[in-house]
């Protein structure tokens, strides 16, 4: 069974993918399907290290089981 997503150039045509050559990206996309710590998976199961999550926040990796909980008990106590 594949969980590769159907994905055309359309539907990519309104995003932006910094650091990637978007054109050639957007012929052929490789889509993450799931992320756990520094890595994300692909969907036909490679693992992709993440390099770039701690220029724009703070590196914590992907998936954390302490930072999960907290954000779920915070979203419950919201109105």
């Amino acid at each position: 069974m594949s969980n590769r997503l159907k994905v055309t150039p359309n539907d990519l045509s309104a995003f932006w993918m910094p650091f990637t050559a978007n054109r050639q990206f957007k012929q052929a996309p490789r889509m993450m399907v799931s992320a756990k710590d520094m890595h994300y998976m692909t969907s036909d199961g490679r693992k992709v290290l993440d390099g770039t999550a701690g220029l724009w926040c703070v590196n914590a990796g992907h998936c954390r089981p302490k930072i999960t909980e907290a954000i779920q008990q915070q979203a419950a106590e919201l109105d």
